[in-house]
């Protein structure tokens, strides 16, 4: 049954119609002003939040048509997962094993010391606890803009392109452990056997995972009537996605892997088509909700504005010097690696969970909720530009990863 005009379900469904439809249109206006089109997203989402248009056009037609529910931020996971199977489906394991150590490295100094340089110059000002969870919310990357990204920007067969894919995946098992613990000392209960537990299961969970769906999907997909069955590539990334949420991870972390293990198979080219079709319907769509989550009005408040842009400021020098350092040992070119420590500077939703966690605990204030939507903004904005001019100066030298 169709719901009924005005009703929440429905609102949601017309929202998305209407975002989709307005980023396939300013897609390749952005492509023509060289804007990156994630950056347009955001910005078009922006205009259209509750806060700017979409709540004048909310008020001229009696509904709450353009607003940010729980209907459409599922809408929006929907986009993110669709965004890290394709980059899984693009890198495969062989991507995954050229990165290899590299990746690792840059995915943990990548997080820890943008945590570190965060919390100590946020503890100058605000209690303690507050800083931490504010360190953590200025770590992690957002795996979907990189994933979009190396998508729009980059080849996709380089080193450089993989390197940066597979270590921002990583980054989210990362800095869902600093969460982890970040919370855990927070809450009063330092125990460092406890702690180092839950780091130590939640590595090997993710390495046991990544096994099994590597030998067990591609295997599956070798029979004939699962490997006809052009929809079941998609059964095994909608179960690899609610194992990894059952076990606590980020639902990106499965839909990459379920990507690594499809891209091993037999119809993994299939598989590549399909994906793409979906993401040119709902690829814009986690960038749009994004902006529509950001009230512009808050660009008028001294204390939030500075706060945000430190953040940021914060967030994207700690990237940067926690990545270059093993993207310049792996790829041996200084170009190279400039790309990849850039492509991690967005911030995206890890944070924005966190600081809706800190939100609800009194940690947070509407100051650091909005400095940490801010911070999000301008590191994606900004990042996506450095990103296109980094990738962009390597030109040539961008060398193709090994087949």
């Amino acid at each position: 049954m169709v719901a009924a005009l005005g009703t929440a379900e429905y609102d949601a469904l017309l929202e998305v119609f209407i975002f989709l439809a307005l980023a396939e249109l300013i897609t390749p206006l952005a492509t023509r002003l060289k804007l990156p089109p994630i950056a347009a997203w955001l910005l078009l989402g922006i205009l259209l939040s509750s806060f700017a248009v979409g709540g004048v056009l909310n008020r001229a037609l009696g509904i709450t048509l353009f607003s940010v529910s729980s209907y459409l931020l599922l809408f929006a996971d929907l986009s993110v997962v669709l965004l890290l199977f394709a980059a899984g489906l693009g890198t495969g394991v062989g991507g995954l094993r050229d990165a290899g150590l590299a990746a690792v490295g840059a995915a943990i100094a990548g997080d820890l010391v943008p945590f570190a340089l965060t919390a100590a110059v946020a503890a100058l000002f605000v209690p303690v606890n507050t800083a931490l969870l504010l360190g953590v919310a200025a770590a992690p990357t957002s795996a979907a803009v990189v994933a979009s990204l190396r998508s729009s920007e980059g080849r996709p067969d380089d080193r450089a392109g993989h390197l940066l894919l597979n270590a921002a995946a990583l980054d989210d098992v990362v800095a869902l452990i600093l969460l982890t613990v970040v919370l855990a000392i927070v809450g009063g209960h330092v125990d460092v056997l406890a702690i180092t537990g839950t780091i130590v299961e939640s590595a090997v969970a993710w390495v046991i995972l990544l096994v099994a769906a590597v030998v067990v999907i591609p295997r599956l997909l070798r029979l004939p009537a699962l490997r006809e069955t052009r929809g079941m590539p998609f059964l095994f990334l909608f179960l690899l996605v609610a194992v990894v949420i059952a076990l606590g991870f980020s639902a990106v972390i499965g839909a990459f892997i379920a990507g690594l293990a499809v891209a091993e198979s037999l119809v993994a080219a299939r598989t590549r088509e399909l994906t793409e079709v979906l993401l040119v319907f709902f690829g814009a769509l986690f960038f749009v909700v994004v902006g529509a989550q950001f009230d512009a009005h808050e660009l008028v408040i001294p204390a939030l504005v500075a706060a945000g842009l430190g953040l940021a400021g914060l967030a994207a020098l700690g990237k940067f010097a926690g990545v270059y350092g093993f993207a310049r040992a792996k790829l041996g070119s200084g170009t190279e690696a400039r790309a990849v420590a850039t492509g991690m500077i967005p911030r995206g939703e890890i944070g924005l969970v966190v600081g809706a966690i800190g939100l609800s605990s009194g940690l947070f204030g509407q100051t650091e909720f909005g400095a940490i939507l801010l911070m999000s903004l301008v590191t994606t904005i900004v990042g996506s530009l450095a990103y296109r001019r980094a990738t962009q100066g390597a030109g040539a030298s961008l060398a193709p990863a090994p087949a």
